[in-house]
């Protein structure tokens, strides 16, 4: 077996291996996480997307002679 330190001497070393019993746990907040990060990916191209056709379906309607100023207080 492996020689302890001395610095961990204080810690029994018979502890029961817990990762096993938060595997599954551990497993499931990694998809979750993923599925969030994919599906924020996913939301912010589609409002991009859309914003982009919204600005160029405003700017085709109007003429491009017509400057576009802010009203004036």
């Amino acid at each position: 077996m492996f020689a302890q330190l001395s610095l961990l001497s204080a810690i029994p070393s018979g502890m029961l291996d817990m990762t096993a019993d938060f595997a599954p746990l551990f497993v499931g907040m990694v998809v979750v996480l993923g599925l969030s990060v994919l599906g924020l990916a996913f939301a912010i191209g589609v409002h991009d997307t859309r914003w982009t056709r919204r600005t160029e379906q405003k700017d085709a309607a109007q003429p491009a002679a017509v400057l576009q100023f802010p009203e004036a207080a």
